[in-house]
């Protein structure tokens, strides 16, 4: 059982404290959703690799450092020398929410060209994620396309999560047309709330779900509503589970514990989607929503990620209560 996560991995500067001068000061995180999703796949027991492009710098060795000691299968990612690795600062607002301001114009990361890619990556593995931030600029959205139809070509189970940063898009308009283009080609898709009201203008998840899995004819569809819990629609079924309690400090990464976790479930599961029921589905969102749960009481994105234990622990300690 195998995951290839394909995109951005950067550098998040994440607030830690204030300076004996007042000013905020930042630490060095590695992040970067798919690579996120690499990691959590790791500590939830499957095995997974990253594809992606950094920087022949301090920053990319540190990205690929990181990830090896996540257990992450690093030898398909590439350095380029012509380019930086990309930065993300990121500010926490009172409750933990998070923004980003960005440094990649270009990032190393956008810079992927097709053929410097390693099919094996994806020959070797048995579902191929992808996301929408290598969709923003080329060579990298056509790389992005390129991969994912020659992963469907090779019948790998497809995963997509939009993860949808404004400020890299020229337009809402692009954003919008591009992340459809994302939409034709996936199994699996796990958006956020705010994005699935972005993408369909729906009232209502349900209603915004159900459009999206006729329009597209996505078996499974995740919806991720923050300390509200978690949905998934499938075989016109709509299920909600709920979230833990927990005091959040820092959300960043908390949608990539999730999914992660989900997939490496749904992959230990033994079971394709067509078999997946209703039951299936829940067990897997309450594990997925008390891993996403556990990551927010952290600071950072990989660093917040939890394992399956202290997941199941925490799952465990509410169904006794």
């Amino acid at each position: 059982m195998k995951i290839c996560s394909f995109g951005e991995t950067l550098i998040d500067f994440t607030p830690v404290g204030v300076s004996e001068n007042g000013n905020i000061i930042f630490e060095r995180n590695p992040g970067g959703a798919p690579a996120n999703l690499a990691a959590a796949a790791v500590k939830h027991g499957v095995e997974a690799c990253f594809v992606g492009e950094v920087g022949d710098d301090i920053f990319g060795q540190f990205l690929q450092e990181k990830l090896r000691n996540q257990g992450v299968d690093t030898e398909y990612m590439i350095v380029n020398s012509r380019y930086k690795t990309t930065l993300a600062f990121v500010q926490l607002d009172e409750k933990g929410e998070r923004s980003f301001c960005f440094y990649r114009n270009p990032g190393a990361d956008t810079m992927i060209e097709s053929q410097a890619v390693n099919l094996r990556a994806i020959d070797e593995c048995d579902l191929f994620h992808y996301g929408s931030v290598s969709m923003t600029h080329n060579p990298a959205r056509i790389t992005t396309f390129e991969l994912v139809k020659y992963a469907q070509q090779k019948g790998k189970i497809l995963s997509f999560d939009p993860n949808l940063r404004m400020p890299l898009w020229n337009s809402e308009e692009e954003a919008r047309h591009e992340i459809r283009h994302g939409l034709q080609f996936c199994d699996i898709l796990k958006v956020a709330e705010d994005e699935l009201i972005f993408l369909t203008g729906c009232e209502t998840l349900e209603e915004g779900a159900r459009q999206l899995a006729k329009k597209y004819k996505t078996p499974l569809i995740l919806i991720t509503e923050g300390e509200k819990g978690s949905h998934a629609l499938i075989h016109g079924y709509y299920i909600n589970a709920p979230t833990f309690p927990v005091s959040v400090v820092d959300t960043t990464g908390a949608g990539d514990g999730f999914l992660g976790c989900f997939l490496a479930s749904f992959l230990k599961s033994g079971k394709t989607l067509e078999q997946l029921n209703g039951d299936d589905v829940y067990q897997m969102l309450r594990l997925a929503n008390a891993s996403g749960a556990l990551s927010v009481t952290r600071k950072g994105g990989m660093p917040s990620l939890v394992t399956t234990e202290e997941a199941q622990a925490l799952l465990d300690s509410q169904s006794e209560s």
